[in-house]
C-alpha cells in the first residue's frame, strides 16, 4: 500500500480499475451510465486521498476517503476474493476512523461485503447523488470503537482538555457553560472534546497528547460537520497563526483576522510552537 507513480499516472490507473470493476458487477448500469459517471469519478480520484494497494508494481485495488467517509473502494476483477477489499476497509476503520459509506442497493455483492465488515443500514434514497434513478443505502458502521458523545453535566469535569487548547480558564468560563460541549471516547475512554458556540463557531477542540497526529483531530471535525449541517451554513473556527495550515487541511478557507486578539483578551502571553500569538485568523467550512 504505497505510491510509485506520479499523481496523473495514479488517477489514470484508479479509473480503470474503477471501470473494471464497475462492468464486472454493476449490471444494472448501461453504456451511456458509465460515460456519464467517468469524469466525476476522475474528480474524485484527483481531489480524495487514496490509498493503494500494489501487487508488484501494478495497482489493483483503491480506496478513496474523505475525512471519516469512505468514498470509493474498487478491485481489479482478477483479484477479487483474495481478501485485498477487507484489508483496505480494516485500515480505513482503524487508521482514519472511517464510519460511513454508501453503496448502489441494487450491487448486492457490495452490500453483502460491508454488512460483513460490520456495516448497517442508516438511510436510504431512491435516487443517486446525480440524480440517477439508482437507490443508493448509506451505511454507518455498527461498533465503531470511538464516539462522540454530548456533555450534560459538569463540563469542568473536563477541564485538563480544555486548558491544553485554550490556557486561560476565564476564557474558557465566558464560553462554556453557554455553549455545546462534546467528548470523544475510545474504547470507553475520554481522549477529547469540542466546544461549539451558539453561532457555529468552534470555540475549543482537543485531544490528548498521546493520540494526536492519530487524526483523531479530524474525526471531531467530521461529526460536528455531520452534527450541525441542518442548523448552520458553515463552521467557524478561530486559531493563532500555527493552526491555519491544519484546519486548511479539512477544507476550512480562511475568512478574516482579528488584530491583536490574543494580546488584547489574554492577561498572559499565549505561545504557540515557541512564537507567541497575537492576531487570530477566522477560517469557515461549508457544511451545507
Amino acid at each position: 500500500m504505497k505510491e510509485k507513480r506520479n499523481r496523473v499516472e495514479i488517477v489514470e490507473r484508479c479509473v480503470e480499475l474503477w471501470e473494471a470493476s464497475v462492468r464486472a458487477t454493476h449490471d444494472f448500469l448501461v453504456e451511456e451510465d458509465i460515460e456519464f459517471y467517468r469524469p466525476f469519478v476522475r474528480e474524485n480520484c484527483e481531489k480524495l486521498p487514496l490509498l493503494l494497494h500494489y501487487e508488484g508494481d501494478e495497482i489493483v485495488a483503491f480506496l478513496g476517503y474523505d475525512m471519516t467517509s469512505i468514498e470509493m473502494l474498487f478491485v481489479d476483477p482478477d483479484y477479487r476474493g483474495q481478501g485485498i477489499g477487507r484489508d483496505l476497509i480494516e485500515w480505513a476503520i482503524e487508521d482514519i476512523h472511517a464510519e460511513t459509506v454508501a453503496v448502489n442497493e441494487q450491487n448486492g455483492q457490495a452490500v453483502g461485503f460491508y454488512a460483513r465488515m460490520g456495516f448497517e443500514v442508516e438511510r436510504r434514497t431512491e435516487m443517486d447523488g446525480c440524480g440517477k434513478p439508482y437507490p443508493i443505502l448509506y451505511l454507518r458502521l455498527k461498533n465503531s470503537p470511538q464516539r462522540m458523545v454530548k456533555v450534560t453535566g459538569n463540563k469542568k469535569a473536563y477541564l485538563h482538555l480544555l486548558l491544553d487548547a485554550d490556557p486561560c480558564e476565564l476564557m474558557v468560563d465566558r464560553y462554556l457553560e453557554e455553549g455545546d460541549m462534546f467528548v470523544l471516547e475510545r474504547d470507553g475512554k475520554v481522549i477529547g472534546e469540542a466546544v461549539v458556540d451558539e453561532k457555529g463557531e468552534i470555540k475549543n477542540l482537543a485531544v490528548l497528547p498521546e493520540y494526536q497526529g492519530k487524526l483523531y483531530g479530524m474525526y471531531i471535525l467530521s461529526f460536528l460537520a455531520s452534527y450541525y449541517k441542518d442548523r448552520f451554513s458553515c463552521l467557524w473556527v478561530g486559531t493563532s497563526e500555527g493552526g491555519v495550515g491544519y484546519y486548511e487541511r479539512y477544507g476550512f478557507v480562511q475568512d478574516h483576522v482579528v488584530k491583536n486578539f490574543f494580546t488584547d483578551n489574554y492577561p498572559e502571553p499565549i505561545i504557540d510552537n515557541g512564537k507567541p500569538c497575537v492576531d487570530m485568523t477566522y477560517l469557515r467550512l461549508e457544511i451545507r
